[in-house]
């Protein structure tokens, strides 16, 4: 399928400057990785900045490539916004229902950092996360793919189911961090899921920034209590709830993408217009 995509030549965004925040997000990494700076005394703390710092850095770098390859998916108040508000309600239920809100509310779980500056650091690593993953995985390895696979519905698909298992196979990185097999297996499920219900909704609404923030509290509502916290975070009530509201979302999500035209996406990758 060939596509009116504008001349690499006539992107508005500089190819140098990607070069530039490439090499320098490089060289940060390399120092947090050689160097291992103390950010804080907070044995708490000093994880969760380095993990905000570093993914803010890839975050950056990303962006920049989103920019230069002009995919027209960063106007945040994108029309009709509104809509596209409803459309992804079903996948904010998903990501509030990551909390442990029975654990916390019958004291099953307990939060054992209550300072403001833990839930400040935590809001911004949860941030910097979603920032991070999906301006890498959705916004450029996903329409990479679709920029020229999107002729049929299955080609929409294919690319989901792809760009979803590569985000859930790279968590098989936390197993050299010392995660347990089971643990991370979970979290590999975790990913493909969440990755391919953000997919939908960037395809539906073009808007990117639904989706980092969709991430963001998920890991937020998910990784509270465990970072912060501890306990027990899932009884029964939570996970019977969440498997019959997995079931009804995915349903949801896959209809919705069955009923999508494939020639919706253009509004993506056609340059010209506003990006409205």
């Amino acid at each position: 399928m060939t596509h009116p995509f504008r001349e690499r030549g006539a992107h508005p965004f500089p190819v140098w400057i990607c070069y530039l925040v490439i090499a320098a997000g490089m060289g940060i990494l390399l120092w947090f990785e050689i160097g291992k700076p103390t950010l804080s005394a907070d044995p708490v703390l000093q994880p969760i900045i380095t993990m905000t710092l570093t993914r803010a850095v890839g975050a950056a770098v990303f962006l920049c490539i989103l920019l230069w390859r002009g995919y027209r998916v960063l106007n945040p108040l994108r029309k009709p916004f509104f809509r596209s508000l409803a459309f992804s309600l079903p996948a904010w239920l998903v990501v509030i229902n990551n909390a442990p809100i029975l654990s916390l509310a019958w004291g099953d779980a307990v939060l054992t950092h209550t300072a403001p500056a833990y839930f400040l650091w935590f809001g911004a690593e949860c941030l910097a996360i979603g920032l991070f993953e999906e301006f890498a995985f959705r916004g450029v390895i996903l329409l990479s793919l679709a920029e020229t696979r999107r002729a049929t519905r299955f080609d929409l698909f294919r690319c989901i189911l792809l760009t979803s298992a590569v985000f859930g196979a790279v968590h098989l990185a936390n197993l050299l961090a010392g995660a347990g097999v089971g643990a991370v297996i979970r979290q590999i499920g975790y990913s493909f899921l969440i990755g391919a219900m953000c997919a939908v909704v960037l395809y539906r609404t073009a808007n990117l920034w639904l989706c980092v923030l969709l991430h963001a509290v998920y890991d937020f509502a998910g990784d509270l209590v465990p970072s912060l916290g501890g306990g027990t975070w899932w009884d029964t009530p939570t996970v019977v709830f969440t498997v019959l509201l997995a079931v009804a979302v995915t349903v949801y999500f896959v209809v919705a993408l069955w009923r999508m035209k494939p020639e919706t996406l253009d509004r993506i990758y056609v340059s010209g217009g506003t990006d409205a």
